[in-house]
């Protein structure tokens, strides 16, 4: 790619990610920005255990690419102290500077009361002169954890002077300031409580955003889209989406646009009769499943299940698997209902996913009638179809396929037969649910934990809660956290134990484990005990020539019997998320393992090598969040809580901004978003290559 070609591309992502991954794509391999940049990649990474000397000695850099970067890094410490160092950088000369500044502002009190932040950026609004850098403003204004009604009026003036200045102003060819105006209409509208709407002012601005249409040949046609949807759920946030622009907006040409009215009317009843059944025809999928669900909250209960039973047989797989869901309660005519889903279970050898739900809702249906089919799906040779017979034999209390299958060789059959056995009232199977504490996958043992946790449950479990405790000890994997946490939890709840017990854990590797041991010693009031964790050695950060090779690839997934999928990594985004998934896919970590959550108009998520939510690669990555969107198609870090990042992705299937300040983007999906729509639960990454553009 040339130069010219690729900065230009660059000026469309977003302003400080935009700056950053311009550097260095043209020209030499390695550049004064990769050292000054992988300097501050590792400070930031060790979340000051090296101390912030670079970090603060960028900040005064001749480069502005340079001065974004550190002053991004000080941001994501999500340190309110930090925000004196911050935000003199609001005056940068670089307009690019002054909106990472004011992201790394916002992020520096994220999650908590944002005190003089709001103040900071709102002052900013009449000196700012440059149409990107006031739409960071309006983002990050709109983003703060606003909880008090004069936090949230300061904001809501802001917002509205911000937006009367920024449709003033000349310039903005990009529509990156009428975005960034947008996404903090739409953060602080979704931030809002009951009863809250938009200033009038403010309103009426994203009204005409929701509205602004460009041909379709022109370059920012799709920007204009993206303004369109993030307006328009602003709008739907705090029902302030009324009919006429309801209707209006249903005949949007873009998917999205349309599919923000159905969700309005799911969540306000705008419009029943006109909206749901026009977009139950609407010949995008993605439209036809929020009208499915909007049918089902809505007008099953006056005109049946009809519309749902025929979504049963929709096309789309997505939208078929919707309905099957909805038809596990009972409809007026239920009749139709449970021959809809038995002529589904029938066509199990033509493809396995929508029988197996398919008899998952009919056990719940007609649980006397499903022994035959559950015995049957429980012999498959596939184990996500065993799981389903799993949690349909749970449905139908079919004890005997469920104490078959708490004994079977996969991890995720033997937990959901498990948790149909307690829900039936039956023990764990042949080694009862104590014996499943000493078996080896995290999601499982939780499971049994809290099972034998119950008051009630007649087996004595402490011995094989410790010993399950040090078992996952010695693997001393920080991602299997959860687990141990669980286990803990499960020990104080039982009580019994003694100081020589816990005290071990007092100095574990993981500060969250040796701070919940101290919990459990103080609580009877007695000695006072002190977490002193040990940690383990972090990953070394990508180096200076790591970064520069990183922007120049690509990871492909090779998706079994569907495609592939290109993922262009995103290390100025996050460095060392990039680095891993490119160092795991090199490695043939993601060969063979699949994408085992897909929720649509959501995310898939996907490469657990035990395909579940608590299997990954360890240790934890830290999260390295960013100001750009969590647009469809963008890869996320899966987490579970900051900075537990474990090796699983995600790939967004819709723009989904709440995700947005919270979760790490380290790719963006550049071929093949087909293929990603075409995933389905238990798709084979056959493999995953790293490739050098």
């Amino acid at each position: 790619m040339a130069c010219e070609s690729f900065h230009k591309r660059a000026a469309h992502l977003g302003w400080t990610t935009a700056a950053i991954l311009a550097t260095g794509a043209c020209g030499p391999s390695t550049t004064d920005f990769h050292v000054a940049y992988a300097e501050i990649v590792a400070e930031e990474d060790a979340r000051g255990e090296i101390g912030l000397e670079r970090v603060r000695a960028h900040l005064g850099s001749a480069d502005s690419l340079v001065r974004a970067a550190a002053v991004r890094a000080l941001g994501r410490l999500e340190e309110p102290p930090l925000r004196g160092e911050i935000s003199p950088l609001l005056g940068d000369p670089v307009p690019a500077v002054r909106a990472a500044a004011a992201t790394a502002l916002a992020q520096s009190v994220f999650g908590s009361d944002p005190g003089e932040v709001t103040r900071l950026l709102a002052s900013r609004i009449p000196e700012e002169t440059d149409p990107a850098a006031l739409g960071a403003l309006a983002t990050n204004l709109g983003r703060l954890t606003l909880e008090t009604p004069d936090h949230r009026a300061a904001a809501a003036t802001a917002l509205t002077t911000a937006s009367a200045r920024l449709l003033s102003l000349p310039g903005d060819p990009d529509l990156l300031a009428r975005l960034g105006l947008a996404r903090g209409m739409e953060a602080f509208a979704r931030g809002g409580q009951a009863g809250d709407t938009l200033p009038l002012a403010l309103a009426a601005a994203a009204a005409s955003l929701a509205r602004l249409t460009l041909p379709p040949g022109d370059p920012n046609a799709h920007a204009a889209a993206r303004i369109r949807r993030t307006a328009a759920a602003a709008l739907v946030h705090l029902g302030q989406l009324d009919e006429e622009a309801a209707l209006r907006l249903l005949q949007d040409a873009n998917w999205g646009v349309r599919r923000q009215v159905v969700l309005g009317t799911n969540r306000y009843g705008t419009a029943l009769d006109d909206i749901i059944p026009a977009a139950l025809d609407d010949p995008d999928p993605r439209v036809r499943v929020e009208a499915v669900r909007a049918h089902h909250r809505w007008l099953r209960s006056a005109h049946g299940c009809d519309a749902i039973i025929e979504a049963v047989g929709d096309p789309d797989p997505d939208v078929a698997a919707v309905a099957i869901g909805l038809l596990g309660r009972p409809c007026s005519d239920m009749e139709a209902q449970v021959a809809a889903l038995r002529e589904r279970v029938a066509e199990l050898d033509a493809g396995w996913r929508a029988p197996s739900r398919a008899l998952h809702a009919l056990a719940a249906l007609v649980p006397g009638e499903v022994a035959g089919d559950v015995g049957r799906l429980a012999r498959h040779a596939n184990p996500f179809v065993r799981a389903w017979a799993a949690r349909a034999a749970g449905q139908a209390g079919i004890a005997d396929v469920l104490a078959e299958l708490a004994d079977d060789p996969d991890p995720n059959v033997r937990e959901a037969a498990l948790q149909g056995l307690a829900a039936a009232g039956g023990g764990g199977g042949g080694g009862g649910v104590l014996g499943r504490v000493g078996q080896d996958d995290p999601q499982l043992v939780m499971t049994a934990v809290r099972q034998i946790s119950r008051p009630g449950h007649d087996e004595k479990p402490l011995p094989a809660l410790f010993a399950a405790l040090a078992r996952f000890t010695a693997r001393e994997r920080e991602t299997e956290r959860d687990v141990r946490v669980a286990i803990l939890d499960a020990i104080g709840a039982m009580g019994g134990f003694s100081s020589d017990d816990l005290a071990p854990y007092l100095t574990d590797f993981d500060p969250v484990v040796a701070d919940r041991a101290a919990a459990l010693l103080n609580a009877d009031g007695g000695d006072e005990y002190e977490a002193a964790p040990e940690g383990l050695p972090r990953t070394p950060p990508p180096d200076a020539a790591r970064l520069a090779e990183l922007e120049r690839s690509t990871v492909v997934l090779t998706m079994a019997g569907i495609g592939d999928i290109v993922i262009a990594l995103r290390p100025d985004l996050a460095a060392t998320n990039a680095d891993r998934f490119a160092r795991l896919a090199s490695e043939g970590y993601f060969d063979g393992l699949t994408f085992q959550r897909v929720e649509p108009n959501f995310v898939i998520q996907g490469g657990s090598p035990n395909a579940n939510e608590y299997s990954g690669d360890g240790p934890y990555s830290r999260d390295e969040i960013s100001d750009h969107p969590h647009w469809r198609g963008t890869v996320g870090l899966s987490t579970r809580g900051r900075d537990t990042g474990d090796g699983q992705i995600f790939v967004n299937l819709a723009d989904n901004l709440r995700l947005d300040f919270n979760y790490t983007i380290y790719g963006v999906v550049v071929e093949g978003m087909d293929v990603v729509d075409a995933v389905q639960e238990g798709a084979v990454i056959e493999r995953a290559t790293v490739v050098r553009r």
